[in-house]
């Protein structure tokens, strides 16, 4: 077979019970490395206009079709359900006899929770198996082969050794059916079954990521920014030119596409959505971090109130601001205490003695913050990581918009303000490249906050526009502290801690 006309079988139909908490979320065929899943780093790395791709679909198999609909609709796609694919009852080999009427004449065969650099191009005229070496504390979890050159002596299903192995990896390619006729034949469950009777090879790959454990991916994925901010319910993807947000909830699919369509002109273009996924065009520019001048944010200032914050349909909600505001508060701090059930926030931060949270929370006149309402469309998320700025055609777009404010369309203009004045002081983009510290002694909390370079410029201006326009700076200063707290339970130590010390500190403040 050549590689004009290579078939090339993914098996992506299994559980991935090692995943973690992508176990229960995702298709392990889905789960991000760098801005993409890793299907997509598979389907890119045989990318050949005349590839046909065989998608062998099992556990949560929609998402996979889905994905792979919306993403690469421009490649040559074959999806296959496997009817049983539990570990006890099947196996790999399994799976290729179920795709079996699809892989006549030869075909490429990979796991979806492996990557690999190996030019298999020069090797399309015999079969062979991709090996690496592992280390003989884990020979066990493989098949591992002996060999003499490309030549394979022994082999070995997942036995012990006292010495380094070559781990059959799962990325095999077979230039005939003689493979798949001897699991048909012997109704296999594992691949190494097939194996008897062909003209073998072990070649070695040069790179090989093994995914197929949590802690392995976290291995592999801890010096990545894209993977450094994963959230329990969504996950994010840039692939093929398109931006990809997946959701565990659909709620939060349909809710932003209604949203999006109630003011399209600050969105991004080709937005539509499939499942659980919602997609659009990426947007030509950068985010506003990496391009923040005060001349810049006076313009996107603009941008918001001409096109953003446009006049509601509906009229205000101020009974949407009370749960906004307030209940969704008391509910985000017990969800942060269940977490620490044994844990106290500490009384002093960066030497500057702080109340506790309650304390702060009681002081709040809620009917004041709840009836002081600017109804409008809002971002719900606003700040410089959520908003792109293309100087080539001076134009500003919305990314990752709220899917809604306490279930309304529309919400409070002082949201999007507090948001803004927020992601000042704590530079988000900093934030995901690990560009901060908290450490806690006793009663004692320290933190270094990365806030936007001379960010108190950017508050005066904001202050200025705020002022300007007959609205309630304290107001905005209140929400700040709120918006830390609020976002404290969804992440992971330490930042949910520091994130608590954040609030306090401004709080203090007020």
């Amino acid at each position: 077979m050549s590689t004009n006309n290579l078939t090339v079988l993914i098996l992506a139909a299994g559980y991935g019970r090692r995943m973690g908490p992508f176990s229960r979320m995702i298709n392990k065929g889905m789960i991000p490395y760098g801005d993409k899943p890793l299907i997509s780093h598979i389907i890119d790395r045989f990318s050949k206009e005349s590839t046909k791709f065989v998608i062998a679909c099992g556990n949560m198999g929609q998402q996979v079709k889905d994905y792979v609909s919306l993403v690469h609709n421009d490649k040559c796609i074959v999806f296959v359900d496997i009817p049983d694919y539990s570990e006890n009852n099947t196996g790999p080999a399994t799976t290729v006899q179920h795709c079996a009427e699809h892989l006549r004449g030869g075909f490429v065969l990979v796991a979806c929770d492996t990557l690999f650099d190996f030019d298999y191009t020069k090797r399309m005229d015999h079969n062979w198996i991709g090996v690496y070496p592992v280390d003989s504390t884990i020979a066990k979890d493989y098949d591992w082969v002996e060999r003499d050159g490309d030549d394979i002596v022994a082999l070995h299903n997942k036995e012990s050794s006292t010495t380094a192995v070559d781990a059959f990896i799962g990325l095999m390619y077979t230039k005939d059916d003689t493979f798949l006729d001897n699991l048909i034949k012997l109704k296999a469950k594992e691949n190494f079954q097939g194996f008897n009777g062909i003209e073998l090879k072990a070649h070695t790959v040069r790179k090989w990521l093994d995914f197929g454990t949590y802690k392995k991916w976290q291995e592999l994925t801890k010096d990545l920014p894209e993977n450094s901010f994963v959230k329990p319910n969504e996950l994010f993807y840039h692939d093929n030119g398109k931006v990809v947000k997946y959701f565990t909830d659909k709620y939060h699919v349909t809710s932003r596409m209604v949203r999006a369509h109630a003011n399209p002109n600050c969105m991004p273009t080709g937005l539509t959505s499939q499942g659980n996924f919602l997609v659009h065009d990426w947007a030509d520019g950068d985010i506003v971090y990496n391009q923040a001048t005060p001349k810049l944010f006076k313009k996107m200032l603009d941008w918001c109130e001409s096109i953003l914050w446009v006049n509601p349909i509906s009229k205000k909600d101020t009974r949407a601001c009370r749960m906004f505001y307030h209940d969704k508060t008391m509910e985000r701090l017990n969800q942060f205490r269940v977490k620490y059930a044994n844990w106290s926030e500490c009384c002093v931060v960066n030497r500057k003695e702080v109340d506790t949270i309650d304390t702060y929370l009681r002081n709040i006149d809620w009917e004041w913050l709840c009836d002081t309402v600017e109804w409008r469309f809002i971002h719900g998320d606003l700040h410089f990581d959520n908003t792109i700025y293309n100087p080539a055609t001076d134009t500003f777009t919305a990314i990752d918009w709220r899917t809604d404010f306490a279930g309304s369309v529309y919400g409070d203009l002082y949201y999007d303000l507090a948001k803004l004045l927020g992601g000042i002081w704590l530079n988000y983009r900093k934030v995901k490249d690990g560009n901060l510290d908290y450490a806690e002694k006793s009663d004692y909390a320290t933190i270094m906050v990365p806030s936007v370079d001379h960010a108190e410029d950017y508050e005066f201006i904001l202050k200025d526009w705020v002022l300007s326009r007959g609205l309630d700076w304290k107001k905005v200063k209140t929400l700040v502290p709120l918006i830390y707290l609020n976002m404290s339970p969804l992440h992971d130590a330490p930042f949910d801690k520091f994130l608590i010390a954040l609030a306090q500190l401004h709080f203090s403040k007020l």
